[in-house]
């Protein structure tokens, strides 16, 4: 996404060096009028009493320029009766006049707003079509000027609260325009990129050229685009094996050089190879039918404009995080600026997906990806991903780094630990984009499909990872009990403890040993809690959270004093080896369940074991083979193996 933050965990190897990428972004961003706070941010609601059925933009813009003349053109359905049509736009831009349906009407400007009266007032139902002409300099939401390899460009780039600064806009998530044409007139030397479909290309008097862009997929405010410069054209084709044998445009403008594109044209061919997986992973390409392509200008980084990224540079991570974005973003738009990890948390996650899917793709690896995501999430101790109300209006903390990206990432990375199934963690997503295609949504949309998919009840997680702050710290001792068995102690700690005390899930936990290293997962359930696990080798160590699925950080980890077990916490499970009937010696009401797992992992069986029961009785009825017995308590678990013979 948009910004020059995108590129910082792309381009710098340490989290100090991504931490100053992301600072100079910000100095950047107050100075092009990004970074709004809010404190002076209005709209007005009669806004919401429309519905944007259609947007055509017909701009005169050049290379190194941010004067434009334009008029722009909507065809608005009134929702609820409408006495005044209003539309924000920027007051520094000269309007010249405004047409309603056609005719000449009155106008005024106001707090960056363009009101209309109607009369009679409109009733819900009735088609407006109004158009606005105007010119001046944009002031914020343009880039222009030349680039290191000597491209001149000027680009659009609307989001979060620019689109006003360049055209009349609703700036309201819910409501995406249903169809957008876009004229783009230039110098004839120079060529165009936008949305959609380029439907043809005319001359024109003085020297010029007029790019007729056509797209017919919803887009939101943020979405329409313009760039212009000295392009060289290049096409390559992706083919998604779901829609064999078509094939997906890719359509590249880049600099007009032999050897700058000689040098850039092995990133370009890479861009297919990203739609193809994608689609694999998320569902088709959500525009295949017109397509995709990069429109190049120094704009710090990328804005995955739809069907067509602005892009500075085509570097591996970058392209497939503004590619991601056709699925989060711009087909499944967040609802609000506070559900924007939707949009953006998903596009990092996926540059770690394409890392760990096409590795001979990048020249990174997956493991260094997560890392550097880890590493800049827990750059500082508090903070949630998603964006509390307060800040709802706050482009410095909407488009946090630290949050609404890297920490956003770890935390779809730890969703998929959690449903122990990539088959359902990929079904999520691709009925996600199914249920909300060419719409919007919220954290809790998504929640639910989640939920939904998995079975699972994620309330906790999400409260925790999503709406909740900072990190979990661990404490771990270890130590043998009796021959077979390791004993864990854990103690969870936080690093924002007076917002979120505790984090609870599944870790990851890997015991060293000369005799071999073993990876066993446990449940995280309280903050103090003691495991058992069969392990009946010397143990040298513990490593947690070994291939970092969970955002965490890590205080002692010690050896304690080995023990062997005394009559008042021995299990004792007879005969073994068992033919059916087992019986099982117990600590009183110190377990409560009994789960019976094969040597896949697979859960086969659930026992509920009475209050007060010291033995318990079972017919497992189970073929010949290696079972495990695990034994969970209120704040602690255990686990026996057993050898089920011949029956």
């Amino acid at each position: 996404m948009p910004r020059l933050l995108i590129i910082l965990v792309f381009l710098f190897t340490s989290a100090a060096q991504a931490q100053n990428q992301h600072e100079r972004f910000f100095e950047i961003a107050k100075n092009s009028g990004f970074g709004l706070n809010g404190a002076d941010f209005f709209q007005n609601n009669k806004m919401n009493f429309y519905d944007v059925k259609y947007l055509k933009i017909d701009i005169t813009v050049q290379p190194k320029s941010k004067f434009i003349t334009a008029n722009c053109s909507y065809k608005v359905l009134v929702s609820q009766a409408l006495d005044t049509f209003a539309i924000e736009f920027k007051q520094n831009m000269e309007l010249d006049s405004v047409y309603l349906n056609n005719t000449k009407a009155a106008f005024t400007r106001a707090n960056d707003h363009i009101y209309v009266p109607l009369q009679p007032v409109a009733t819900a139902g009735t088609l407006l079509n109004l158009s606005f002409y105007y010119k001046g300099n944009v002031a914020a939401g343009f880039f222009a000027g030349t680039d290191a390899n000597g491209l001149d460009y000027s680009a659009s780039l609307s989001e979060a609260f620019q689109a006003r600064e360049w055209f009349p806009a609703k700036q309201l998530l819910n409501d995406k325009i249903d169809s957008t044409d876009i004229w783009i007139t230039t110098g004839s030397a120079f060529k165009s990129g936008s949305n959609g479909l380029l439907k043809t290309v005319i001359d024109l008097p003085g020297n010029l050229k007029q790019y007729r862009w056509s797209c017919r997929y919803p887009l939101s405010y943020y979405m329409p685009s313009v760039a212009v410069g000295n392009y060289l054209e290049y096409n390559n084709y992706a083919k998604p094996a779901s829609i064999a044998p078509d094939s997906i445009l890719v359509q590249n403008l880049v600099y007009n050089s032999v050897p700058y594109f000689n040098q850039v044209k092995p990133q370009l061919d890479k861009t297919p190879r990203f739609i193809e997986k994608f689609s694999e992973l998320f569902g088709i390409y959500p525009f295949y039918r017109e397509k995709y392509g990069h429109s190049q200008a120094d704009i710090g980084g990328g804005m995955e404009h739809a069907t067509m990224t602005t892009i500075k540079n085509f570097e591996e991570q970058l392209v497939a995080h503004e590619l991601a974005h056709q699925w989060f973003g711009d087909n499944v738009t967040c609802a609000s600026w506070n559900d924007i990890w939707v949009n953006e948390s998903f596009a990092t996650y996926s540059q770690y997906l394409a890392v760990e899917y096409l590795p001979a793709l990048f020249p990174t690896t997956a493991a260094k990806t997560m890392a550097d995501f880890h590493s800049n999430a827990m750059s500082s101790p508090a903070g949630s991903v998603y964006v509390p109300p307060a800040d709802s209006y706050n482009e410095g903390r909407i488009f946090s780094y630290r949050l609404t990206y890297a920490k956003g990432a770890t935390a779809l990375h730890n969703l998929r630990f959690e449903m122990q199934n990539d088959t359902l963690f990929f079904n999520t997503l691709k009925r996600y984009q199914q249920q909300f295609a060419n719409s919007f949504a919220t954290t809790a949309d998504f929640k639910a499909v989640a939920e939904q998919v998995s079975g699972k009840n994620l309330t906790n997680f999400f409260n925790q990872k999503i709406y909740g702050e900072g990190y979990p710290i661990y404490d771990v001792t270890y130590l043998k009990h009796g021959n077979d068995s390791l004993v864990l102690q854990v103690h969870q700690t936080t690093s924002a403890p007076a917002t979120t005390p505790f984090f609870s899930g599944l870790m990851e936990y890997k015991i060293l040993s000369a005799q071999g290293d073993t990876t066993i997962r446990l449940n995280q359930t309280a903050p103090d809690q003691t495991f058992s696990i069969f392990y009946p080798k010397k143990p040298n160590g513990v490593i947690v959270d070994p291939n970092n699925w969970v955002l965490d950080g890590v205080g002692t980890i010690k050896e304690g004093v080995s023990t062997q077990p005394t009559s008042n916490d021995f299990i004792t499970v007879f005969p073994n080896p068992v033919k059916d009937n087992i019986s099982i010696r117990l600590p009183v009401n110190r377990y409560s369940l009994i789960r019976v797992i094969d040597v896949n992992g697979r859960l086969l069986a659930n026992y509920t074991i009475p209050a007060g029961t010291t033995l318990f009785k079972q017919n497992l009825h189970l073929p010949t083979g290696i079972y495990f017995l695990y034994f969970f308590g209120s704040n602690r678990s255990d686990v026996r193996k057993i050898l089920v013979s011949g029956r």
